[in-house]
């Protein structure tokens, strides 16, 4: 098992189970809410919206064709043949890729999470990038519970004591869908973004599910972040000067 294709199909694997997924709640209005801050560094939307340069199509536009990709009919290029696809196309995250659309549809075709997990990817933030404008970003908070098989590792049965060890809870992850003018997926990708949540290890995607039923690839990648070797002793000598500094100023 190649580890790109691993971990590219688990992405694809994440997708919604349903489209209520994606309701919407009823918009709150609130007569007492405090007046718009300005913050100092905070780009221009108006201005960037308007530059005549910008991507030919509206925020809206590319936020309802991101859900469409993401919802179950279509699942990331799983259900409708790799269609939504551009042709140079390409799957990229923190430590995979890029690989093109041939490898990923061939890895959406032999690993599938869902099979062995009740995946929930309880996905917000969808937002459009003000500077690169085609580029959907967006969150989740996914859980997933053990029902299957899944690399040799049985999930536990209900009188178990360690039943609860079914229920899996993936750290927060950021995700970006890149469009071509066509409003075809040129880019699909995703990065953990806080590593101390959930209970993976600090690990997203398919790593975080074989870290989850211990059944971690046997890499560095696989496996929970530990500073290197290098890294302490850098910090070790930090401290070090810090106390001599801190005592001649005494």
């Amino acid at each position: 098992m190649r580890i790109p294709s691993v971990l590219t199909a688990a992405i694809a694997a994440v997708a919604l189970p349903s489209v209520d997924a994606f309701a919407s709640s009823p918009a709150v209005t609130n007569s007492n809410a405090p007046e718009a801050v300005k913050l100092v560094g905070e780009v221009d939307y108006d201005a960037l919206a308007a530059d005549p340069a910008a991507f030919p199509h509206s925020e809206s536009t590319l936020i309802a064709r991101a859900k469409t990709i993401l919802n179950p009919e279509v699942l990331l290029g799983q259900k409708d043949d790799g269609e939504c696809l551009s042709p140079d196309f390409e799957f990229v995250a923190a430590v995979v890729g890029p690989i093109g659309k041939e490898e990923y549809l061939g890895a959406l075709s032999s690993f599938k999470l869902e099979e062995s997990f009740d995946i929930k990817p309880n996905f917000f933030g969808f937002s459009v990038d003000p500077i690169m404008r085609n580029r959907v970003w967006f969150f989740n908070r996914q859980t997933g519970t053990h029902v299957a098989p899944f690399l040799g590792a049985e999930p536990k049965k209900a009188d178990d004591k360690d039943a609860a060890k079914n229920e899996l809870i993936l750290p927060p992850q950021c995700y970006h869908i890149d469009f071509d003018d066509e409003l075809k997926m040129k880019e699909f990708g995703f990065y953990t973004v806080d590593r101390r949540q959930g209970n993976t290890g600090g690990l997203g995607g398919a790593f975080g599910y074989m870290y989850g039923v211990g059944k971690p690839l046997p890499i560095p990648e696989c496996q929970p972040y530990k500073r290197s070797f290098r890294f302490r002793l850098l910090n070790f000598v930090g401290g070090l000067a810090q106390k001599f500094a801190k005592k001649e100023k005494e």
